[in-house]
């Protein structure tokens, strides 16, 4: 019998942990789980939690948001595409592939595994305090692309070296690297603009990036839809190719700190109140929204807004809100 001296090769990826269907159901994960979530929360920057929304509520969702996005290209809404894309410049963000779409806010399609998500909200609360606060509800739809983003961080202002929010990202196809899974840094969420090319871009630094490479280069995560990532708002990371026709929709939805006070509101229908408010309780959390007649109001022509400092030092926002995000652009 011929024996292997091949050493195998370990791939670095982050940590993740594997709900049961008893656990997904009930909300309940069990006090190992919490307790490694947040300790790779912490060390990594991020954690996956595999197994926490029933795939047949994401695949439903998914059906119902590539209606949407076929909307949003044909014109029917605001279109915002990302312009974080190498060639952005000189191709135009549209090359880029990721277009920021927001989800259908109607009472059919809130559903509360997805937007109060109680594994979600409790590693969030136990990170950032009690009843942490939604200002941002979008997604990343990521169509055919060759273009691939700069390393970043969704950070373009001064704000706090420790925790203060978090992105929880839930993809509604099996993402990998052929599909354009995002690159992800582990590791770099204690930073802060030092390392960035200047004040008002997002864009990490040349130079900072070759020398994170030495200590720990960059991961390109495989993740089952169903699953949930908590990702440190202060995380670097990149978008990526996506070769496939497959369009690939990635929700966002932004948790903060309840003492931060960002500002952002989503707009909402006035009927949508008793949703969101049942969304809050049942996840123990806080949905920013800025309510607005039901007549003439449609959730695609929500404006996009990065602004996530906080109204506590309006300064920070007001020095760099006139700079552009990405100079050349």
């Amino acid at each position: 019998m011929t024996v292997s001296t091949t050493t195998p090769v370990s791939v670095d990826g982050p940590k993740v942990i594997t709900l049961t269907n008893e656990e997904r159901d009930s909300g309940i994960m069990g006090d190992m789980k919490l307790y490694d979530a947040i300790e790779a929360f912490f060390t990594e920057g991020l954690v996956v939690i595999e197994n926490a929304i029933d795939v047949s509520i994401i695949d439903k969702l998914n059906k119902r948001m590539l209606q949407d996005t076929q909307k949003l290209l044909s014109g029917q809404g605001e279109v915002h595409f990302n312009h974080l894309n190498q060639n952005a410049a000189t191709k135009g963000s549209a090359a880029g592939g990721n277009l920021s779409q927001v989800p259908p806010l109607e009472k059919e399609w809130l559903f509360p595994e997805v937007y109060a998500n109680k594994h979600g909200a409790r590693i969030v609360s136990n990170i950032l305090g009690p009843r942490p606060e939604v200002h941002f509800i979008r997604s990343n739809t990521l169509l055919a692309t060759d273009e691939r983003q700069m390393v970043h961080a969704d950070l373009r202002f001064e704000h706090p070296e420790h925790p203060f929010a978090i992105a929880l990202n839930t993809c509604l196809i099996d993402v990998g690297p052929e599909n354009g899974t995002t690159e992800i840094w582990l590791g770099t969420q204690n930073t802060n603009l030092d390392d960035h090319r200047e004040l008002g871009e997002p864009i990490i630094a040349e130079e900072k990036l070759a020398a994170r490479r030495k200590v720990r280069g960059p991961c390109y995560p495989r993740l089952k839809k169903g699953s949930i990532v908590l990702r440190d708002l202060r995380l670097w990371h990149a978008g990526m190719p996506n070769p496939t026709q497959d369009v690939r929709i990635m929700l966002a939805i932004v948790y903060y700190a309840a003492w931060y006070k960002n500002g952002v509101a989503t707009p909402m229908a006035q009927s949508l109140r008793p949703t969101i408010e049942a969304l809050e309780e049942y996840g123990q959390i806080k949905i920013e929204t800025e309510w607005v007649p039901d007549e003439g109001y449609n959730y695609l022509n929500t404006k996009f807004s990065n602004n996530f400092s906080s109204k506590l030092h309006p300064w920070v926002w007001e020095k760099i809100r006139h700079v552009k995000t990405v100079k050349g652009y």
